[in-house]
């Protein structure tokens, strides 16, 4: 049996007989028609009752034609399967942010992806808000999002990552707290730097400030988490930054420390209902797999009775081969 039978079969039934068939496929009739002989002669049925120049669908041919259907789609979505893994060798990724998931750190994650498939451009864009994010991914301008949760739309399919967990970082030379993890309930008018795109954060950074009877004062708007940086590390300000960019402030000399309670909120990969295309389902599986590879680090680092920060260093140095 021939994948060409089923097609013939299934084109004159959907065409009502063999003349539209050969119309539709930009074949000869006879083709159509040995083509059909051929397959009852190999499943030993007739599958049409034949009158004159008509041919109608008998009791074995209706029975058959689910099957044929079914058997077709997969072999359809095989090929696309197929032509998409073709693909992988050429084309891009569009893929969005918001200020609070950085493009960097999605850039960090992607190293994995871009060292398999050099030839496939990653188009990276940053948008203002959530909202703005998803709109971007249903309208198929981004085929993937990577936010913070929860998101405000519901016909979106979410992938969760992992918590992003925010610690504070002070300027070189700063006095360390004599116990850690350091009371947000004593950060009296703390001075911060903060990004005047990250508004979720914002949120979320002055909202446990304020649970803790505190009011933040801001002393900077800043666009990028790097001014952020720049301005903690000349001892202009604080700053609530990712355990990734805590990192390195630390390594640049900037006081790092965790505060109690912690400040962290879900992230995760957002997408359109439906199958994603081969490059895009391996761009968040390798993502993934960095992500958790960091995540295990850490773990076990803070296991064997490393701090939070102290147990990042390890992690970082190890994936950057350095342990």
């Amino acid at each position: 049996m021939e994948i060409r039978q089923l097609e013939y079969f299934l084109a004159v039934v959907e065409h009502n007989g063999v003349n539209r068939a050969a119309v539709h496929l930009h074949v000869a009739q006879a083709t159509i028609s040995q083509s059909i002989r051929q397959l009852e002669r190999e499943l030993k049925l007739e599958l049409f009752h034949r009158t004159g120049r008509n041919i109608v669908l008998n009791s074995a041919g209706r029975l058959l034609v689910d099957p044929v259907r079914r058997i077709l789609g997969e072999v359809l979505s095989t090929k696309d399967l197929m032509h998409g893994a073709l693909e992988m060798s050429v084309g891009s990724i569009t893929i969005g942010t918001m200020p609070e998931m950085s493009s960097e750190a999605v850039a960090a994650w992607s190293g994995s992806f871009t060292k398999h498939y050099p030839e496939i451009r990653i188009d990276m864009t940053e948008y203002a808000d959530v909202a703005e994010l998803c709109e971007e991914v249903l309208n198929g301008h981004c085929e993937i999002g990577f936010t913070t949760f929860p998101i405000p739309v519901e016909n979106l399919q979410t992938i969760q990552c992992g918590v992003q967990r925010m610690m504070l970082v002070m300027p070189p030379g700063t006095t360390l707290p004599a116990y850690q993890p350091v009371a947000l309930s004593g950060l009296h008018s703390l001075p911060l730097a903060v990004s005047n795109l990250a508004h979720r954060e914002n949120d979320i950074v002055a909202a446990a400030l304020r649970e803790q009877g505190i009011t933040g004062r801001i002393r900077a708007y800043v666009p990028t988490r790097h001014a952020q940086l720049a301005l903690v590390l000349n001892g202009s300000a604080n700053a609530f930054l990712p355990i990734r960019l805590a990192v390195l402030a630390k390594k640049l000399g900037a006081v790092v420390v965790e505060t109690e309670p912690t400040i962290r909120t879900d992230y995760g990969i957002v997408h359109r209902a439906g199958s994603l295309n081969p490059a895009a389902e391996s761009f968040i599986r390798q993502s993934m797999a960095v992500l958790n590879q960091w995540g295990e680090l850490i773990k076990k680092h803070q296991d064997a009775g490393e701090s939070l920060l102290d147990a990042a260093l390890l992690a970082d140095e190890a994936l950057h081969g350095k342990v």
